[in-house]
């Protein structure tokens, strides 16, 4: 890989071009915070899951919960393997810039390539896209030797079963937000092919026994807008605008910004 010759006045507070992290409240009734970070382009999630593994330091990673249109699931390569050994994993300029300039720029290969590097532990995707009709559960040997396990849900009712079976502890939670598109926003946009509001509520609701569960054990939560695939800027908007409403207030990026469901409790005290 040839070199990324970017001089960064300080390499190692750096963050991928157009993110956004802020530090919350843990959502679950312990105490400690956990960070949330927005961007559009969906690979820049490699980079909060590495930041965040190496801080936590636990033996295991923690597993992967993708709500997405696409499976995002594409193998990094032989290259792209050698590239992933090599990258200085300490300095956060040259992982945000090879995020930036060395990922795939669909955004199809973020996934593999953080399980390839232990960052994330098993992997469970629950999505739409029908690729060449591969449902079945995948398994992928990191560079270290360990195993993570890959399984796709067709429905977040299957996906709900399966976890809340398993033993996992630590959870990274991340949403493309073109999952809430019924059909492939960017090839056959169709205005209000969406789930609806009531549907998204449902889905995410604190109420919700997978959401619970998830917040219990979150270590990170990572939101992709991708405009492009959500059916333009002012539809990813408004998405982006739904799930601040069920779980923030007042506001993500709001000075004070809390949980909502711990915010409604504390009213209610």
């Amino acid at each position: 890989m040839k070199p990324i010759n970017i001089e960064f006045r300080n390499p190692y507070s750096v963050k991928p071009p157009g993110t956004s992290c802020y530090i919350l409240s843990h959502p679950s009734e312990e105490n400690g915070v956990v960070e949330l970070s927005v961007f559009q382009e969906h690979r820049y999630a490699f980079f909060y899951w590495l930041k965040w593994t190496k801080e936590l330091k636990t033996v295991k990673p923690p597993c992967l919960i993708s709500l997405d249109w696409h499976q995002d699931l594409c193998s990094p390569s032989e290259l792209e393997c050698k590239e992933l050994a090599g990258l200085d994993q300490t300095n956060d300029g040259e992982v945000a810039a090879f995020c930036w300039a060395r990922m795939a720029g669909n955004n199809d290969g973020h996934i593999l390539s953080a399980a390839y590097l232990n960052l994330i532990g098993n992997i469970y995707v629950h999505c739409r896209q029908d690729f060449f009709g591969d449902w079945e559960d995948e398994e992928l040997i990191d560079m270290y030797g360990n195993q993570h396990r890959i399984l796709k849900f067709k429905t977040y009712e299957e996906l709900e079963i399966h976890l809340l079976s398993t033993t996992e502890t630590n959870v990274y939670f991340d949403i493309d937000l073109d999952f809430f598109a019924l059909e492939d926003a960017y090839h056959n946009f169709k205005k209000g092919n969406y789930l609806t509001n009531r549907e998204i509520k449902e889905m995410l609701s604190f109420e919700r026994p997978l959401t619970k569960w998830i917040f219990d054990r979150l270590c990170g939560f990572t939101i992709a807008t991708e405009p492009e695939h959500t059916g333009g800027l002012v539809q990813s908007n408004k998405l982006l605008s739904l799930i601040n409403s069920i779980y923030f207030d007042p506001s993500l990026g709001v000075w004070g910004c809390k949980w909502k469901h711990k915010s409604e409790g504390l009213k209610a005290e």
